[in-house]
């Protein structure tokens, strides 16, 4: 599981989470570097960068509906290509699961086929057409 920011006990043991200066921009230079920051739309790099300068300067941030953003923004700057062609291989597999019941009659080793990560991920790649 892959949290960002550090959890922290607040009034009540109600858990929140917050990001700190260091976490933002650690991430954004992985996003720099992988090329998933030109990925990004304008508003979500205006977002990001004024949550590293209100950060650098104020603190830590805090508020709930910001860090659940920025997390979210946090995640499409460390995603790699294995991961996104991982993800889509996954959503084919689902796919064919849930419309293949005369193919598994067929060959019912193909059901094997997609639990096993390296045929998951060979689909991701493109090397199955599903659906066209």
């Amino acid at each position: 599981m892959n949290v960002v920011g550090k959890a922290y006990m607040y009034k009540n043991e109600i858990q929140s989470m917050q990001l700190t200066y260091n976490d933002l921009y650690t991430n954004f230079r992985k996003g720099l570097r992988n090329g998933n920051w030109r990925k990004l739309r304008r508003l979500e790099k205006a977002l990001f960068q004024a949550s590293i300068w209100y950060s650098r300067r104020q603190g830590t941030i805090l508020n709930e509906l910001v860090v659940s953003k920025l997390s979210v923004l946090v995640e499409k700057l460390k995603a790699t290509k294995g991961a996104r062609i991982f993800k889509r291989g996954y959503e084919k597999a689902a796919a064919l699961l849930s419309k293949g019941e005369n193919v598994f009659a067929r060959a019912p080793s193909f059901k094997a086929w997609l639990k096993d990560t390296d045929y998951v991920f060979w689909l991701g790649a493109g090397g199955l057409r599903v659906g066209t």
